[in-house]
């Protein structure tokens, strides 16, 4: 069973798939004769308060795909609405996509592996060159076709150099496959791909994820903190070069990860012909350069790649602070301003508490990590700032973006069924936003469903 029939002037064949913003179907092009096929998004999303943003950023993906013409790229072919629903239309694959082929238990060989992952990397390349990142590289979004070719699909949270549409502080994509900048809204770049794609490298070869979790939490903390077992460890027959070049590819702080795809593909290629790759002096796991926030026991850790870390106690909301290294490529400046006005005010330990909360309320909100009943959490850490000086500006900003990021979250739930969530939501809210008009609208909508 299909919703549609027809949209635009396209036959609707069959669904391929499903996902919270829209649904991607099969469907015939009578004017050239050809299957194709075409993804709309729901039209129950673009009626509510975040429509505009999904329609800009659906529209973002049409624009980005559009410009691609390689044989690793899934194609697009035309944009169009109909009856309301924006939908493009895109090189229909025929065959399976890898997380299926992972998830039916497939063994790759080493051959395999190293074509497999350079075909990707050949694609990245190519959008690389033209100034898109991907931001989503994962098995579900590589497609192996029935005569082996490899192609990158869904560019729905590319970023391209000259759009504003995703910023510094949107926390995108997949989270077992995110970068590390990536998971704390950092600024990402063609490197953050880089990562993806050792991750992804990790899992056909071993079969294993390298950053696993019950929890979104658990899975970033585990992407920032975590030394993968080396896959020659996982699967014994693997060559010890494999280890290297995933090593390198998983680097924490991206200036030490494969700079290019190039370089990527030309370590695959000695591999391929049977040479020997050797790693640099860089550890696997976290260093003191990128060490951020650290939220224990559950919690979700925090990489600021900026002078100076900070370790929070969730029980208690204390927090320290150790010297690292800045690495202004990975991460924007979040310093804050009224200096003067601080200084004037508050002791130095007193001010030097306000600025180390206000860094950990940022990097928790980064993670989405807003008003959560038990730890650390954003709302928090920014009422603990006004606890010590009530007049400030970034604390009293910073609760203003935490409550109508959770009311429109709490939207978003709503639209998407998850009505169960929507009512957590609603009791913290009672707990934290009495007298809120977003909260009268959720106790509404929440009493007609």
């Amino acid at each position: 069973m299909t919703d549609l029939e027809t949209i635009g002037k396209y036959t609707i064949e069959g669904v391929l798939g499903r996902g919270a913003m829209g649904v991607v179907y099969k469907a015939y092009d009578p004017n050239i004769a050809r299957t194709v096929a075409v993804k709309t998004i729901h039209g129950n999303l673009l009626s509510s308060e975040m429509g505009k943003e999904m329609l800009q950023r659906f529209q973002t993906e049409a624009q980005a795909v559009g410009r691609l013409t390689h044989p690793n790229v899934v194609g697009i072919f035309d944009f169009d609405q109909d009856r309301g629903t924006p939908y493009f239309v895109m090189e229909y694959v025929e065959g399976k996509d890898l997380k299926s082929l992972i998830k039916q238990g497939t063994v790759f060989t080493a051959e395999e592996v190293v074509r497999i992952t350079t075909e990707i990397l050949t694609g990245l390349s190519y959008t690389h060159k033209l100034g898109i990142v991907h931001r989503d590289i994962k098995p579900a979004n590589i497609f192996i076709t029935e005569k082996g070719e490899v192609k990158i699909a869904d560019f729905g949270i590319a970023r391209m150099d000259d759009s504003e549409l995703t910023q510094v502080g949107s926390v995108l994509g997949t989270p077992s496959y995110m970068s590390p900048e990536q998971c704390i809204g950092a600024g990402v770049d063609a490197r953050s791909d880089l990562f993806s794609v050792g991750t992804l490298l990790y899992e056909i070869l071993t079969g294993k994820k390298p950053f696993r979790g019950d929890q979104t939490n658990a899975i970033i903390h585990n992407v920032i903190n975590l030394k993968p077992e080396p896959p020659s460890q996982v699967r014994k027959e693997l060559s010890g070069s494999f280890d290297h070049v995933v090593k390198k590819a998983l680097a924490k702080n991206a200036s030490q990860r494969y700079q290019t795809a190039q370089e990527y593909i030309d370590d695959l290629a000695k591999i391929s012909a049977g040479g020997r790759v050797s790693g640099g002096s860089q550890k696997w796991w976290i260093t003191a350069a990128v060490i951020g926030a650290l939220a224990v026991g559950g919690g979700v850790s925090y990489t600021q790649l900026s002078t100076d870390s900070v370790v929070v106690d969730p029980a208690s909301g204390s927090v320290s602070t150790v010297s690292t290294v800045a690495d202004s490529s990975d991460m924007s400046d979040i310093g804050y301003s009224e200096p003067e006005r601080l200084a004037a005010k508050l002791t130095p330990a007193e001010l030097d508490k306000v600025n180390r909360l206000l860094d950990v309320a940022r990097a928790h909100y980064l993670v989405g990590r807003l008003v959560s009943p038990q730890g650390s959490n954003s709302y928090d850490a920014y009422r603990m700032v006004l606890g010590v000086d009530s007049e400030n500006l970034k604390a009293k900003q910073g609760l203003d973006e935490v409550r109508n990021r959770f009311f429109k979250r709490a939207n978003i739930l709503w639209l998407q069924g998850e009505k169960d969530e929507v009512r957590r939501h609603l009791t913290l809210a009672e707990e934290l936003f009495e007298g809120e008009p977003l909260l009268d609208e959720l106790r509404a909508q929440v009493r007609k469903g």
